[in-house]
């Protein structure tokens, strides 16, 4: 998908149909526990193991009669917090969220019962149901405006739908989000990078032109994009026949030891015929197996099969039997040395974003779910590790 030079890969040899199935697979970006899902699960586990069946099915009567919009009986925070976690696949459960998440909506204009955020919630609810198409309803409905303006609510929501390969809407989704010219941070990097992803997924020359505008914008409001994001622009890039472009992206990163940046460059210089500027980086990573300084553990730089055959396609295209000698010296070094990934490009670029969780005692010791979620913020001290970083030296 990367370049013509992979295309022309994918449809040779007899393992090609392997790397094809890889690249088309579908996939979220976030892990679970990066977005809240793995709270979103634990409170429905508690609350499955506090209601019997009859008990459940009486507390859905009810607020089936609460969320009636004739009815004078309001909506409570607990009430819906409630009913996101025990909801169920099935038409009947779902519109009853909806009336009730449209009665809290209307009657909190007035009054605000609670400082509990919703939004996040509620997506992480579509999201375990595997529900996109609701989700997205439930974004555009006009009775709940306001209700899902929060970043992690867009965060989730875009996720969600790139898991399901609805590309166009995430990108529909950016934009309604601009429109609505919310008191955010006009680039937010977790939401720019799933936009960079979507167009990276369409590879349309419309879906890259967007990308470039964007870029263009970003860095003219002096925005730095986090890594991901650029390589997810960089790929883009190789798709659409501009490797040009995609070397001038990495060059923005400082750090250049990661390993999807060193198999972009790769690509990108073999697109451009500098293959005699390829063997140098080839030849780098040979004397770089290294102890990492967290946990003294060896850390292998690595290629992916699919570059190394484009890679080999360009030193072909060459002519230059010096080229060629060399390049299969490197190569038997590599498979001696077991450099050679079998993943895909296509993989590492959309591998997840991981949370590591730090210990905290107040969070050990509170067990109130709304204050996990409160702020659309399911952990008190978080950061995000991204892929790629057990390569870097």
């Amino acid at each position: 998908m990367f370049s013509n030079s992979l295309v022309n890969f994918f449809k040779q040899g007899i393992n090609s149909s392997k790397i094809l199935h890889n690249v088309v697979c579908k996939r979220n970006l976030y892990e679970p526990a990066a977005i809240g899902i793995d709270k979103y699960q634990f409170y429905r586990d508690k609350l499955s193991n506090q209601y019997s069946e009859v008990d459940r099915q009486t507390f859905f009567k009810r607020m089936t009669s609460f969320s009636d919009p004739e009815s004078l009986s309001l909506i409570f925070t607990e009430d819906l917090k409630q009913i996101v976690h025990m909801i169920n696949d099935n038409e009947e459960e779902l519109s009853l969220v909806e009336k009730m998440m449209k009665k809290f909506n209307q009657q909190s204009k007035g009054l605000r019962f609670g400082n509990f955020t919703f939004g996040p919630v509620v997506m992480r609810m579509y999201y375990h149901l595997n529900k996109p198409e609701s989700a997205l309803k439930m974004f555009f409905e006009p009775e709940l405006e306001g209700f899902f303006n929060h970043l992690t609510s867009y965060q989730i929501l875009m996720d969600l739908l790139f898991i399901n390969a609805k590309y166009d809407e995430i990108l529909n989704v950016y934009k309604t989000i601009q429109e609505r010219q919310l008191q955010i941070a006009k680039f937010p990097k977790g939401v720019m990078m799933l936009v960079y992803a979507a167009c990276y997924k369409l590879n349309t020359s419309e879906a890259f032109e967007y990308a470039c505008k964007l870029w263009t914008e970003q860095q003219e409001a002096g925005h730095i994009p986090i890594r991901k994001t650029v390589t997810f622009f960089a790929a883009n890039a190789l798709n659409q026949n501009s490797p040009h472009i995609a070397l001038e992206v990495i060059s923005t990163i400082r750090n250049q030891a990661y390993v999807t940046l060193r198999n972009i460059k790769v690509v990108a210089l073999s697109d451009l015929g500098r293959i005699q500027d390829v063997l140098p980086i080839l030849r780098s990573v040979l004397s770089l197996d290294q102890p990492s300084d967290s946990y003294n553990i060896a850390v292998k730089q690595t290629f992916c099969r699919d570059v190394i055959n484009i890679v080999k396609n360009a030193v072909e295209k060459s002519d230059n039997e010096g080229i060629m000698m060399e390049f299969n010296r490197i190569l038997s070094q590599f498979d001696e040395l077991s450099i050679i990934s079998e993943s895909t490009l296509d993989s590492i670029l959309c591998s997840n974003v991981k949370m590591i969780e730090r210990p905290d005692k107040d969070f050990r010791q509170n067990t109130m779910v709304a204050a996990s979620y409160d702020n659309s913020r399911p952990f008190k001290k978080r950061e995000y590790k991204r892929p790629g970083l057990s390569e870097m030296l």
